[in-house]
């Protein structure tokens, strides 16, 4: 099946390509998230090799953001509980980074 969707920005070189969207089992959905994240730190050792500073974190944040923007420009009404959901995912998972930053910040 041939489906169309919007790409974010930082993609738009290939906006004419069609992409082969097929329904993924939860252990077909698991492996490629798996080679979505090789490809990430694959992009962090690029990232490392031209004297980044963050490297991982600029390949993840470059991740993060593309799939965030697609999820926007292709499914608007499902992005904001999507995004609602995350921010509670995000406190949850740093949630003892987040109180340790504050309470060693200057001032608090």
């Amino acid at each position: 099946m041939n489906m169309s969707f919007r790409l974010p920005i930082a993609l738009q070189g290939y906006e004419h390509e069609r992409f082969e969207i097929v329904e993924l089992d939860d252990e077909s959905f698991a492996a490629r998230q798996i080679d979505f994240i090789c490809a990430l730190y694959g992009r962090a050792e690029y990232f490392r090799a031209c004297g980044r500073e963050s490297p991982i974190g600029d390949a993840f944040l470059a991740g993060i953001v593309n799939m965030l923007e697609a999820l926007e420009l292709n499914s608007p009404d499902e992005a904001q509980g999507c995004l609602t959901r995350l921010q509670q995912i995000i406190d949850a998972v740093f949630a003892g980074r987040i109180r340790t930053m504050k309470s060693g910040a200057p001032g608090v």
